[in-house]
C-alpha cells in the first residue's frame, strides 16, 4: 500500500511564497504561495498516489508552549499581507480537491502530525511527512520518514545521522542544546549545531550531558552548568507532542472526491486558466484527477500492441494526459530488431508529421552523439530506437549507420512535417551524424514561449506540469545526481526507453494543446510559424558558422591584462599598508572599514562586510577606484581573454555560442558559452576584445547595426511630433540633446559627449528618477529634475505614451509589440507599489524592446533567404546588430544588399511611422567593423 502522507501545509505555504517571484490577478490578488504550493501538493500526489493523507497547516491562536515561555516565537515578524490573504483560498482549494485538511486551534501542525503519525504506525501503517522543517527530524523511526518535496530529499534514519550527526531519538536533545533563535528557543550558549552532535555522541543523552557536566571543559562545559536549570524548559519547547487527544484517525483520512464547482470557481478568480481548462476537458470523466484512483504510470506492461509492428522489449508505460485524442493507455515501444524498424519507417514515410526527439550523450551539441532516437505519430504512441546502449549487458541493439541512413530521406525531406521540442538543438544533433533536419513544423518549446513567454519555464517537464497537468520521469530519476550521474548511454533500457518515448508522446500532446490556443490568436499564430521558427534556423545555421578568433591576438591580450591585474594588485595593498587578498571580499572589507576606518560599512548575515560595486561606488577613497579596476580588468581576463582561448575549435580556432529564444520576456536572444552579447560596448577594453573576432584570409567582417531603434521606435508609438520630424528629416536625436543639456554647439559634441546623451534619451524614456539622472550625470537632483522638466515639455506625446501604456496594461495585463508579441504583466496591479511600478517601467520598455527584437529577427530570417551562402556567411546576433563573414571582393554587394532588406523588414507585417536605418562597417576584425 502506499504511506500514509501528512503535509506539512504551513511549510509549503511559507516555502512557495518565497521561493516565487510574486504573482498577481487582474484584480491584485497575489497568488505566488498558492501556486507554489498546490504545484508541490500534486506533484507529491501523483508520485505517491495516497489513498490516505491529510495537509496540516498552523492556526494564530496562541498554544501551551506560548504559555510556558513568553519568548516562544515572540520576535517573529508578522505575516506580510500578500501571504496572509492567500491562505484561504489554499485552504479553500485543498478542501475542493477532496483533500483532509486539518487546523487546531491551541495546537501546532508539528504536534497533530506527530500525534497522526504515531497513531498510524501502531496500526501498522508507513508514514511520510512532507516538510522542510528539521524539528520533525525526531518523529523519523523505520516506519516515519520525512521528505522536503521542494528540495527532492527524503531522510531516513541514516539520513538523519548524515544531515545531524545525531540519531533520529537523540533530535529533542539536540535542538535543546543549539536551541533555535525562530521559536525564542534560547539553547546553552556557545552550544552549536557541531558541539552538540558531538557532546551527544560521547554523552548519548542530555541526561548523561548534565551528569558528566562537572567533565566537560572550556567555555562549553561552563556554559552548560550555568544554563542547566533552562535547559528542561527549552526541551520540553522543542518536543513534538504526539498524543494530543484527536476525535479522528488514519482511517477517516480517506481521500474523497473533488467538487469541481467549487474549484471551477475559486480557479477563475485566481486567474488559474490551465487548472481551469483541466477541470472542463471533456476527456477527464470526472473533469478532475481523482486522486483516490490509482495510476499505473511507470508500471511496466506486457500488453501488444495492435498494429502490425514486432515487439523485442516488452518496455511499455502507462499514462493519463489530456489530448484530443481519447486517453486510455499510453503505448511506449522499443525498437530492437530490424523488421520492427522498417515497418516503423514505412509509417514515417507516408506520415504528414511526427514528433521526434534525440537522447545523447552531452547537452554540449558540439560533442554531444546520439544514443537512441524516438519518435511518435499520435497521442498516447510512442517509439523509442536505441544505437548506442554500451552498459555491460546491454541488448543488442541496430547498426547505427543503418539507421541513420535509413532516416536520413525522411528527416531531410521538408515535406514531411518535424514536430519537437527545442528543434535547434535536435537539429545539431543530426547534423553531428550526417543528416540536415528539413521540415521544422512545430517547436512547442517555442509555442509556450510565444503564448506567454512569463507563465512558466519552457522545458518540456515544466509543460507538461503546467499545460497538460502531468509529471513527467525527470533525467535524475533514471540517471541520479551529481557527480555519480550516468550518461544517458550508461542507462539500462528498460529504464531509459520509457523515458525516451515519453518525450516523445509528451512533445506531441504539447503540439496539439498549443495549436488550438494558438488558432484562437492569429497574431501569435503567425509569430511562432513566421517569426520563431524560421528564426531558430537561422540560429542554426550561425552557430554551426561560429566567428575566428586570433589566438595570439587573445593571448597577448590576456597578458596585458594579466599584467595590469597584478599592478592594481600591488597599488591596492600599498594603500592597505599589508599584504591582503584583494580578491577577497572578506579581506577586503575588513581593510576598508577595519584598517583604514572608512565610515559607511555594512555587515551582512554572514558576519562580514559588504563590497558590492553598489557599496564601493559610495565610497570616496584612492582604494576605491584601484579595486573596481581591479574587478574589471579580472572579469574580462576570465570571461574574454582566457575563456574564450578554451572555448575555441582546436582546429578552426573558431567559437560557437549558443543562442536562446526562449528566456528573454521581450524576445531578446540571448548567448551562452561564450555570451557574447555581453562584451562592453564602451571604451577601448571592448574596442580591444573585438578586434579578437576576425576574418579568415580573403574575407572581411561586416557589421550592419540598426540605428537608434528603440528610440524610433518611441517615435511611432508616441506618436510625437517633434521626434517624428526628427526622424523623418534624418537629424541625430543623440546629439541634439547633448547639445542641449551640455550648452555647446552640435558641431562640439564629441563622441563620448554622445554616448552618454544616448544613455539619458533612453533613462528618461524608460522610467529613470531625477535621483538617478543626478547620479549618471554628477548633477544635483534638482538640475536633473530641470532636465527631466525640459525633456518632456520638447516631447509631450512621449510622456503621455508612459500615462496610457500604465493604463493599458493594468487594464488588459499585457501589452503589445509591432507583430502583436504579447509581454504580460503580472505584477501591472499588486498591491505593494515597489513591485508595481517596477512592472509599470517594464510595460513601458516592454513594447520598445520587443518590437526591436521582432525587427532584428525578421531581419536575419530576410537576409538569410537572399544572402549568398557561396561567400557570405552570418556569424552573430548581438541585440540590433548583425556580423557577417564575407569574401573580400563581394563586400559592396552584400552591403548594398542589406541596405535594401533590412530597412524594409516590416513592409507588409507592419507599418511604422518613421524610417527604419541600418549602418555597415567593415574591417578585417569586428572592433574595426563594429
Amino acid at each position: 500500500m502506499p504511506p500514509f502522507i501528512l503535509v506539512d501545509g504551513s511549510y509549503y505555504l511559507f516555502r512557495a511564497f518565497h521561493a516565487l517571484p510574486p504573482l498577481t490577478t487582474s484584480q491584485g490578488q497575489t497568488t505566488n504561495a498558492i501556486k507554489g504550493a498546490l504545484s508541490a501538493l500534486q506533484k507529491l500526489m501523483r508520485r505517491m498516489q495516497p489513498t490516505h493523507m491529510a495537509v496540516v497547516f498552523d492556526t494564530p491562536e496562541p498554544t501551551f508552549r506560548h504559555q510556558l515561555s513568553p519568548e516562544y516565537k515572540a520576535h517573529r515578524p508578522a505575516m506580510p499581507s500578500e501571504l496572509s490573504t492567500q491562505i484561504p483560498y489554499l485552504h479553500a482549494i485543498i478542501k475542493g480537491l477532496g483533500i483532509p485538511l486539518l487546523l487546531l486551534p491551541g495546537a501546532e501542525a508539528d504536534d497533530l502530525i506527530g500525534t497522526l503519525a504515531k497513531r498510524a504506525v501502531t496500526e501498522g501503517h508507513h508514514v511520510l511527512i512532507s516538510t522542510g522543517d528539521k524539528d520533525m527530524a525526531q518523529l523519523v523511526n523505520d516506519h516515519i520518514k520525512l521528505e522536503d518535496s521542494f528540495r527532492d530529499q527524503v531522510l531516513d534514519h541514516d539520513g538523519v545521522i548524515a544531515k545531524f550527526g545525531v540519531r533520529p531519538d537523540q533530535i529533542i536533545d539536540y535542538l535543546t542544546l543549539m536551541g533555535d533563535a525562530s521559536d525564542g528557543i534560547a539553547g546553552v550558549p556557545g552550544v552549536g549545531k557541531v558541539t552538540a552532535a558531538k557532546l551527544l555522541n560521547q554523552y548519548q543523552t542530555i541526561g548523561g550531558i548534565l551528569e558528566n557536566a562537572h567533565l566537560i571543559k572550556g567555555k562549553v562545559g561552563e556554559s552548560i552548568r550555568e544554563n542547566a536549570d533552562k535547559i528542561p524548559l527549552n526541551h520540553q519547547l522543542a518536543s513534538i507532542v504526539c498524543d494530543l487527544p484527536l476525535a479522528l484517525d488514519w482511517h477517516e483520512l480517506k481521500l474523497g472526491k473533488p467538487d469541481v464547482p467549487a474549484l471551477k470557481k475559486l480557479y477563475a478568480e485566481l486567474e488559474f486558466r490551465a487548472l481551469l481548462q483541466s477541470l472542463e476537458h471533456p476527456n477527464n470523466p470526472d473533469n478532475q484527477p481523482d486522486y483516490t484512483q490509482r495510476n499505473e504510470s511507470s508500471v511496466p506492461s506486457q500488453t501488444k500492441e495492435k498494429e502490425d509492428i514486432p515487439q523485442v522489449l516488452n518496455v511499455e508505460s502507462m499514462a493519463v494526459l489530456e489530448s484530443s485524442t481519447p486517453i486510455t493507455e499510453a503505448k511506449y515501444h522499443t525498437i530492437l530488431d530490424q523488421s520492427a524498424f522498417l515497418a516503423l519507417v514505412e509509417r514515417l514515410k507516408i506520415a504528414p508529421r511526427f514528433a521526434v526527439d534525440t537522447e545523447t550523450t552531452s547537452l554540449d551539441y558540439r560533442l554531444a552523439r546520439i544514443v537512441g532516437i524516438s519518435v511518435a505519430l499520435k497521442a498516447g504512441e510512442a517509439y523509442y530506437i536505441p544505437i548506442g546502449h554500451d552498459y555491460m549487458g546491454a541488448p543488442e541493439q541496430l547498426d547505427a549507420t543503418f539507421v541513420f541512413e535509413t532516416l536520413k530521406p525522411i528527416l531531410e525531406n521538408p515535406a514531411i512535417g518535424k514536430i519537437g521540442q527545442h528543434m535547434k538543438y535536435d537539429a545539431h544533433l543530426f547534423n553531428n551524424h550526417g543528416i540536415s533536419l528539413q521540415g521544422w513544423a512545430f517547436d512547442t518549446m517555442l509555442a509556450s514561449y510565444v503564448l506567454n513567454p512569463t507563465a512558466t519555464r519552457h522545458g518540456m517537464d515544466d509543460l507538461a506540469q503546467y499545460y497538460l497537468d502531468y509529471k513527467t520521469t525527470t533525467f535524475e530519476e533514471i540517471a541520479g545526481k551529481g557527480v555519480k550521474q550516468l550518461t544517458f548511454n550508461q542507462i539500462e533500457l528498460e529504464r531509459a526507453a520509457p523515458y525516451a518515448a515519453e518525450d516523445a508522446d509528451i512533445t506531441w500532446r504539447l503540439y496539439e494543446h498549443f495549436s488550438k490556443e494558438l488558432a484562437k490568436i492569429p497574431k501569435l499564430q503567425r509569430l511562432l510559424l513566421d517569426v520563431e521558427m524560421p528564426t531558430a534556423q537561422v540560429l542554426y545555421e550561425m552557430e554551426n558558422n561560429g566567428i575566428r578568433l586570433d589566438i595570439g591576438f587573445l593571448a597577448e591580450l590576456g597578458q596585458k591584462f594579466g599584467e595590469q591585474i597584478h599592478g592594481l594588485e600591488a597599488q591596492a595593498i600599498e594603500i592597505a599598508g599589508q599584504p591582503f587578498n584583494v580578491s577577497s571580499p572578506k579581506q577586503l572589507g575588513e581593510i576598508l572599514f577595519d584598517k583604514l576606518g572608512i565610515a559607511g560599512g555594512k555587515k551582512t548575515a554572514s558576519g562580514q562586510y559588504a563590497t558590492g560595486e553598489a557599496i564601493l561606488e559610495k565610497i570616496d577613497h584612492p582604494m576605491i577606484a584601484t579595486i573596481l579596476e581591479y574587478r574589471s580588468l579580472s572579469k574580462l581576463k576570465s570571461t574574454y581573454t582566457d575563456s574564450l582561448i578554451a572555448q575555441s575549435d582546436p582546429v578552426s580556432h573558431r567559437v560557437h555560442t549558443s543562442y536562446h529564444q526562449a528566456i528573454a520576456a521581450t524576445g531578446r536572444l540571448s548567448s551562452t558559452d561564450p555570451n557574447l552579447q555581453n562584451i562592453p560596448i564602451r571604451g577601448e577594453v571592448g574596442r580591444q576584445i573585438r578586434q579578437a573576432f576576425i576574418a579568415p584570409p580573403g574575407r572581411i567582417i561586416l557589421a550592419a547595426d540598426y540605428s537608434q531603434i528603440e528610440l524610433r521606435l518611441m517615435a511611432h508609438f508616441s506618436q510625437d511630433a517633434a521626434l517624428l520630424t526628427a526622424f523623418r528629416e534624418g537629424r541625430d536625436i543623440h546629439q541634439a540633446t547633448a547639445a542641449e543639456v551640455m550648452g555647446i554647439d552640435l558641431a562640439d559634441v564629441t563622441s563620448d559627449q554622445r554616448r552618454q546623451a544616448k544613455a539619458i534619451n533612453f533613462g528618461l524614456l524608460y522610467g529613470m528618477s531625477a535621483f538617478g539622472l543626478a547620479k549618471q550625470l554628477n548633477l544635483s537632483r534638482a538640475e536633473a529634475q530641470e532636465y527631466i522638466t525640459l525633456y518632456f515639455s520638447r516631447y509631450p506625446s512621449v510622456h503621455d505614451y508612459m500615462e496610457n501604456t500604465r493604463t493599458l496594461a493594468a487594464e488588459q495585463g499585457y501589452v503589445e509589440t509591432v507583430l502583436g508579441r504579447r509581454l504580460y504583466m503580472e505584477n501591472i496591479r499588486a498591491g505593494n507599489a515597489m513591485v508595481r511600478q517596477a512592472a509599470e517601467r517594464a510595460a513601458i520598455n516592454a513594447p520598445l524592446q520587443g518590437s526591436a527584437a521582432d525587427i532584428i529577427k525578421l531581419a536575419m530570417i530576410s537576409v538569410d533567404q537572399a544572402l549568398p551562402k557561396q561567400y557570405a556567411k552570418m556569424l552573430l546576433q548581438v541585440h540590433d546588430e548583425l556580423v557577417f563573414e564575407v569574401d573580400e571582393d563581394k563586400a559592396d554587394e552584400v552591403t548594398a544588399l542589406l541596405k535594401k532588406l533590412m530597412p524594409a523588414v516590416l513592409k507588409g507585417r507592419a507599418e511604422i511611422d518613421v524610417p527604419l536605418e541600418i549602418e555597415v562597417g567593415r574591417g578585417i576584425n569586428w572592433g574595426v567593423a563594429h
